[in-house]
């Protein structure tokens, strides 16, 4: 927010430029606080750019350590493109937080956060001398300003403005521009009261802040809001994924020893993989995962009679006790990925049973076109390990396994996704690393 006026003008001729003639590479998801955006056409190469945010999840100590990071790469080598200047824009909710020029000669930039509530943007570097871009010898930079003060979905807009050295610069009909919508996470805890005793919950929201938290004891639910535009046309043009994660004490029995729930999303009931439990992640808590898809997102938003609707609602309790059966589709806690699994032969202890794994998009609904490369954890009912394979790889997202249960019983199986390699590609694609988790029952 310091270019001198000729700069200014530059940048501002070349912005509309792009604008009008550079159409526009779409994000992969709303939700997600990392990503690697489709390709565009860079000279005779096709660049990706990654992009992340951090936190993860906001609080007053992760302030200290805030980021956000970018890489522009070559799509088929992963080679990291070097002097690469980024035209960066920030907004959140509408509001415009940051605009400005960075240089990396390296190609990775790291913008170092300190988050604060003033107006205006202070970076702390030199510049370089061709476009007047904020430069560093190691491509970190410090900036100080109204920037992850609180958490949300940020809107990232970048534009390279020239690649490869410090004077190629872009004819505007040439400059890619990318726009990434990140995520970092909201973080609320309370004390609870139930039958006269206190249990400590922790809900964190990895799409937007947490509002309004509540709990009736009388009815065992829970509910919060959290902004969100419902508006149909918007949510059909993105792909979004939407995670809520409720933590309790296992000592709250009521919640944590229930094997159903209720879930209601603006008055619309969760089934199937959209929940998800979780007795075994953490000693002393049992945890459940709310997790919609853009197709779940769709169905509730052509139901509401009213998507000019700015928030999303959520209630949790539990549910009467029922029949536990083996789940047939999972989502992933992160990256939104959805595994189906279909059990070829009756699930019966002691015997080997093939099982066939498909892997798709949660986010879009669509295949993955890929290897994934994934590790299969089963659980018995104490949560002891009795089943452990690494480093699996399902080609073309699909694979094949032979499981072994050692006896009769409820079984949790979970999914630890650790990359996807596309197709001309060496490197695997680690953004959309997350864990899904599922029941299976062993007769």
């Amino acid at each position: 927010m310091r270019f001198l006026f000729v700069i200014q003008l530059i940048a501002f001729l070349i912005t509309l430029n792009i604008l009008l003639l550079n159409p526009i590479q779409d994000a992969l998801a709303d939700g997600l606080f990392e990503e690697n955006l489709p390709p565009a056409s860079v000279g005779d190469r096709e660049a990706s750019l990654y992009t992340k945010i951090s936190p993860q999840i906001l609080t007053s100590d992760s302030k200290k350590n805030a980021f956000f990071e970018l890489r522009l790469f070559d799509a088929k080598t992963d080679e990291t493109i070097q002097h690469v200047s980024y035209f960066i824009t920030v907004e959140k909710d509408g509001k415009l937080l940051m605009r400005d020029l960075f240089h990396s000669h390296q190609g990775n930039l790291k913008l170092k956060i300190t988050p604060s509530n003033s107006k205006t943007v202070n970076v702390f570097g030199s510049t370089e001398p061709f476009l007047g871009g904020w430069t560093s010898e190691t491509g970190d930079i410090t900036i100080n300003g109204p920037l992850l003060l609180e958490g949300g979905l940020y809107h990232f807009s970048i534009e390279i403005f020239g690649i490869d050295y410090d004077r190629n610069i872009f004819k505007p009909e040439n400059a890619p521009r990318f726009d990434s919508w990140l995520s970092v996470g909201d973080l609320y805890r309370d004390d609870l009261i139930d039958k006269g005793k206190k249990y400590n919950v922790t809900v964190i929201s990895y799409y937007d802040r947490i509002q309004d938290f509540k709990y009736n004891p009388n009815e065992s639910n829970m509910s919060w809001i959290m902004p969100f535009n419902w508006d149909l046309e918007r949510i059909q043009k993105n792909n979004i994924f939407v995670h809520e994660e409720i933590k309790l004490p296992k000592t709250f029995t009521k919640f944590s020893e229930a094997n159903s729930f209720k879930a209601l999303v603006n008055g619309n009931p969760l089934v199937g993989r959209s929940i998800a439990l979780d007795p075994f992640t953490e000693e002393k808590n049992f945890i459940v995962h709310l997790l919609l898809n853009k197709a779940d997102i769709i169905k509730i938003a052509q139901k509401l009679n009213n998507t000019n609707d700015k928030i999303m609602t959520f209630n949790l309790s539990p549910a009467e006790q029922k029949l536990v059966e083996t789940t047939s589709e999972v989502v992933s806690d992160r990256g939104g990925i959805l595994v189906q699994f279909t059990w070829m032969d009756k699930i019966i202890s002691n015997q080997d049973t093939n099982l066939q794994l498909r892997f798709s998009d949660a986010l879009s609904t669509k295949e993955i076109n890929g290897d994934i490369k994934y590790d299969i954890i089963v659980y018995d009912k104490s949560g002891n390990k009795i089943v452990t394979k690494l480093d699996l790889i399902a080609q073309n997202a699909t694979d094949s396994q032979v499981i072994k249960f050692p006896s009769k019983g409820i079984y949790q199986m979970e999914l630890n996704i650790k990359g996807i390699t596309y197709p001309d590609s060496t490197t695997p694609d680690e953004t959309r690393n997350g864990i899904a988790r599922g029941t299976v029952v062993v007769s």
